[in-house]
């Protein structure tokens, strides 16, 4: 009897510790579940968006699947993924295909040049140059970025480097390296993000900078002869046009004041002709048509005239009324008699 009062006790001690170690594992599965469903929460910055992946599936329809700045909450994983997307912030990658190793250093540059040692672009009019260049960009779609993007930086370098060829071999020489810099850099990203809207990589390229573009090492000296000459010749091509313009204006200015003067005169002569001719006619009013007096004052006004205008003329000509049966005789003394001067 005391034997299986005893196995009774056991039993019922064991009973006990399994109800609470039961209820320890309730409690502690409560707690992991709670736990579980807390991870759930997420918090979005201001320059991010995001999207959850339900079983791999994007959650939501419309709008909706984009989650913006704020607090949110999603299943923890394996149920839900969430990927945080940083729509504003922009990234920048640095373009060295079309670059050579050998610039920079002080070793002699090789002969030639080899194709996967030496990076370089050919233009239109099939020279060679180098050039570096530096690209900004961002992600304008992210539904399209992480449904179609693996490797962003090498799918930007491709297009950008098919973009560079494409427009480099439409340039000369001379419009790559110095003329037509910023507008290389524009139609590159131009012709680049049609690529990348092609594509649907929801990738937006924001800016695209030619940092250097110099021609190869072998043949710099050359180049940079002919840069010399250009300069000289727009130099002196400035000059001359600067001294065109000098004296186009001072020209003008003269013109100008040879016709103001000329205006003026104008003016004078017909303000005093037109004095002579009031004077005149005021004279005339006082006199009779045809009487003796207005003959005696035309004459004398006349020869007043007369006289004013020879005081003014060097070399005076005056021929006499020719006879009937006559004719007049004129002669010119050319040059003018010099004046004695004591000792000669």
């Amino acid at each position: 009897m005391e034997e299986k009062s005893r196995e009774n006790l056991a039993l019922q001690y064991f009973s006990k510790a399994l109800k609470i170690s039961f209820q320890f594992l309730k409690f502690l599965i409560f707690i992991l579940i709670i736990s579980y469903l807390f991870s759930g929460f997420f918090t979005v910055k201001q320059d991010e968006v995001a999207i959850v992946l339900r079983w791999g599936r994007i959650k939501g329809v419309g709008e909706k699947r984009i989650l913006k700045p704020g607090f949110h909450w999603a299943f923890p994983e394996p149920i839900d993924k969430v990927i945080k997307i940083p729509v504003k912030r922009v990234k920048s990658i640095e373009l060295e295909r079309f670059w050579s190793p050998d610039i920079g250093k002080k070793k002699k540059p090789t002969p030639f040049l080899t194709p996967y040692l030496h990076g370089y672009l050919i233009t239109g009019d099939k020279n060679i140059i180098h050039t570096l260049w530096h690209i900004e960009y961002k992600i304008d779609d992210p539904i399209l970025y992480i449904t179609n993007i693996s490797d962003e930086e090498e799918l930007i370098k491709s297009a950008i480097s098919y973009a560079i060829i494409k427009v480099g071999g439409k340039l000369n020489v001379d419009d790559a390296l110095r003329k037509k810099l910023e507008s290389f850099s524009y139609m590159v990203k131009i012709e680049a993000q049609k690529i990348l809207d092609k594509l649907s990589t929801g990738l937006k390229i924001v800016a695209v900078y030619l940092n250097r573009s110099i021609p190869p090492l072998q043949v710099a000296d050359a180049f940079n002869k002919v840069v010399k000459a250009e300069q000289i010749k727009s130099a002196k091509i400035n000059e001359a046009k600067s001294y065109a313009n000098r004296i186009v204006n001072i020209a003008k200015g003269q013109a100008a004041e040879i016709i103001s003067k000329a205006n003026s005169y104008y003016s004078e002569v017909v303000n005093e002709a037109r004095a002579d001719a009031d004077y005149i006619k005021k004279l005339t009013s006082r006199y009779k048509q045809g009487s003796k007096e207005l003959d005696v004052y035309l004459s004398y006004f006349y020869q007043e005239k007369i006289e004013e205008i020879l005081e003014k003329l060097k070399d005076k000509f005056i021929l006499n009324k020719p006879l009937p049966t006559g004719e007049n005789e004129l002669r010119i003394i050319i040059g003018r008699p010099r004046k004695w001067k004591e000792g000669e």
